[in-house]
């Protein structure tokens, strides 16, 4: 019987050393027990690729959300995610939490705004809309990265990834090696930036519906706001006037002048792609649709030094 104890407890070590590892490293902060590795380097981890990106930040910000609610957020995708929180509240005096995903449809949008309002009181709302999601040709749904975790604890460890990230996060706080960390497309050539462009042109406009089903949830949303007195307000960011010329030589001009007109009837809307100066200039963006973190923070600067005026 000794024999085989002893060959148990040397076969299932290693899923215990991996348990402890996921437990102790924590790279979401999900248990929040142990803080070996700061929550700026987890952070950079979890940013580190087009595919940890996604995932990683609907996970990460949720935690953070409902660990710290606050009544004010910013519900996007991509274009909104490195809207500055901290620059925020400089101008205002609001704690605001930003719950923008790479990668978030519409539908993950939606997602995002019910679980805000289950956990937190909210006051206002901005949503960060773009027309590059907006067509049901790419109806999809990744707030099950976050629901999973919340509705089956055990999952963390059991799902691959999690491992995966607390392995990184080791590795990153032991050596501090940029290449663990920094995002593969912002240092593409220029060549291969243009590739990356044309792909994602394609992804989001080679086939396209127009979502008139959209209207439906997003007057849910409105209806709740006003029953609860919750402020809601949106946010249009610009793209690069590359993305304009694609859209006129394909014909969907007609489709995003009806995305702004939809977006402006549901409250009030910050059409920040109207600012030809940023648009015309390729140097503003990373790729056609992500401006880079200056014009990120000029635009936050905008809308929120503009809100703060309007009601003074």
């Amino acid at each position: 019987m000794k024999k085989y104890i002893l060959r148990a407890l040397i076969f299932g070590s290693p899923i215990v050393i991996c348990f402890l590892i996921v437990l102790v490293v924590d790279p979401y902060n999900f248990f929040n027990l142990f803080h070996v590795i700061s929550d700026k380097d987890k952070f950079a981890v979890v940013q580190r690729t087009d595919e940890s990106s996604p995932r990683g930040n609907i996970l990460w910000k949720t935690i953070k959300f409902r660990r710290n609610p606050t009544k004010t957020v910013i519900i996007g995708d991509s274009q909104g995610k490195d809207i500055r929180t901290d620059l925020i509240q400089q101008l205002t005096g609001e704690e605001v939490s930003n719950l923008c995903f790479p990668g978030a449809s519409f539908q993950t949008m939606f997602e995002t705004f019910w679980f805000a309002a289950g956990e937190a009181e909210l006051k206002k709302v901005y949503f960060q809309v773009a027309f590059m999601n907006y067509n049901n040709a790419r109806e999809y749904d990744l707030f099950h990265f976050a629901s999973n975790y919340f509705k089956r604890p055990y999952e963390y460890f059991t799902t691959k990834e999690i491992y995966f990230d607390s392995f990184v996060n080791i590795a990153y706080a032991i050596t501090h090696e940029p290449w663990l960390v920094e995002r593969s497309y912002e240092f593409l050539s220029d060549s291969d930036m243009e590739k990356l462009v044309q792909f994602r042109l394609d992804l989001f406009f080679k086939k396209y519906i127009y979502p008139e089903d959209l209207k439906i949830d997003f007057l849910k949303i409105i209806q709740y706001c006003r029953e609860n007195e919750i402020e809601v307000n949106f946010i249009i960011f610009p793209v690069y006037e590359g993305v304009d010329k694609h859209l006129q030589e394909i014909g969907l001009t007609n489709m995003k002048n009806r995305f702004k007109s939809d977006i402006s009837s549901y409250g009030n809307t910050y059409d920040l792609d109207t600012l030809t100066e940023i648009k015309s200039r390729r140097e503003n963006f990373f790729d056609y649709f992500h401006p880079r973190q200056v014009i990120i923070d000029s635009l936050t600067r905008m809308v929120w030094k503009k809100k703060q005026e309007s009601i003074l």
